[in-house]
């Protein structure tokens, strides 16, 4: 199991944009262990976010998200799948998965995986963007920033 972090944030705006989308390389599968998210406003606002499985695929992702492994080790292998943070025309969201609040004015929201991985969210591999992952605003139109941490299997 290869560890990486991929830096997301963005302003929320429409709930059919999403702000960041993670792909499963050919072969290998991940799983999501970590989100770490934090409003940048300077005023209060409220603000929900959620997980989403891509119901349809983007067309022509660009922003390329970028996946640091946490190992630090030059050996490790770069992850086999792709991130973006915006698209030609947009994903489709699918099924909601987790979903949290967050105000805008600095609250950071944390939520990471149980130490047995009972509860981390699995992403299969096959390249499939159908099935991958994607960050979506629910409401509100405020600036965030956050960290993901997966797992590549």
């Amino acid at each position: 199991m290869i560890i990486y972090n991929v830096l997301v944030g963005g302003t929320l705006g429409a709930t059919t944009t999403a702000l960041a989308t993670i792909i499963a390389g050919a072969t290998r599968s991940f799983m999501l262990l970590e989100m770490d998210i934090e409003g940048m406003a300077t005023a209060s606002a409220t603000n929900e976010l959620g997980f989403y499985r891509i119901g349809t695929a983007g067309v022509t992702g660009s922003s390329a998200l970028t996946f640091t492994t946490v190992e630090g080790l030059s050996s490790n292998p770069a992850f086999s799948g792709t991130g973006f943070a915006a698209y030609s025309t947009q994903p489709i969201k699918g099924a909601l998965i987790h979903n949290f609040g967050l105000n805008a004015n600095g609250q950071r929201y944390f939520w990471r995986c149980n130490p047995n991985l009972n509860n981390a969210i699995v992403i299969p591999g096959g390249n499939n963007a159908a099935a991958s992952i994607g960050l979506f605003p629910i409401s509100g139109s405020s600036v965030i920033t956050g960290r993901l941490q997966i797992a590549e299997l």
